[in-house]
């Protein structure tokens, strides 16, 4: 199920390292049913070269408002080590405001509900982010990642590869007034990058 992503190097893990339970979204595509129990298997691949990097065994039992999920799966240190895992989360549910009920993990360090658990690289229980103490990616960027970020998701928005600054051909059966506008947006977006990157260099002493 879902993506993975491989996160930067250097500093603690973010939301977006390793695996994830995301319950919405479990609960959308029917692996977890409320007044049914199932089992199965959960699996998740690189979305950038769709291989699979990680899966699970899962037994779920809810009732109407409450109800637990049985996870089982084999985790493999750096030492080369393994560990085997196996154990119950608890589920609960709260009203909503214009009707219906809302479901929520227990995590199972803090106690706390959570909509989604995460199973950093060494980890080996599924928690919550507090109990991981995991940041989030854009916390951890700097300026110029963002811009970058930015300015190469507008490129491939319209099809275009290549680095900053590189030619863009109009992609076909773009209008020509749609394709201007977007090359507006993608040349604003590499003069920031071109912005940051003189920025950094006169902080080093070179010359741009």
């Amino acid at each position: 199920m879902g993506g993975y992503g491989s996160g930067r190097c250097g500093g603690r893990p973010t939301t977006d390292d390793g695996l994830k339970l995301d319950l919405p979204r479990l609960l959308r595509q029917r692996n977890f049913v409320p007044e049914c129990g199932l089992t199965g298997t959960l699996t998740w691949t690189n979305t950038r070269t769709a291989a699979r990097v990680g899966s699970i065994g899962f037994e779920s039992q809810l009732d109407r408002e409450s109800g637990r999920v049985r996870l089982h799966y084999t985790t493999t240190r750096q030492s080369g080590d393994t560990h085997q895992s196996d154990y119950w989360i608890q589920l609960e549910t709260t009203p909503q405001p214009l009707g219906g009920r809302r479901w929520w993990f227990l995590c199972p360090k803090l106690g706390i509900r959570a909509a989604t658990l995460y199973l950093p690289p060494g980890a080996l229980l599924f928690a919550s982010r507090k109990a991981h103490r995991l940041g989030y990616r854009s916390q951890r960027e700097t300026p110029q990642d963002r811009a970058l970020s930015r300015a190469f998701k507008l490129r491939h928005r319209i099809g275009a590869d290549g680095g900053i600054g590189d030619p863009i051909a109009k992609p076909k059966g773009m209008r020509w007034v749609t394709f201007d506008r977007e090359m507006d947006r993608i040349c604003g977006a590499e003069a920031i990058c071109d912005a940051n990157l003189a920025a950094f260099a006169r902080k080093l002493g070179l010359r741009v």
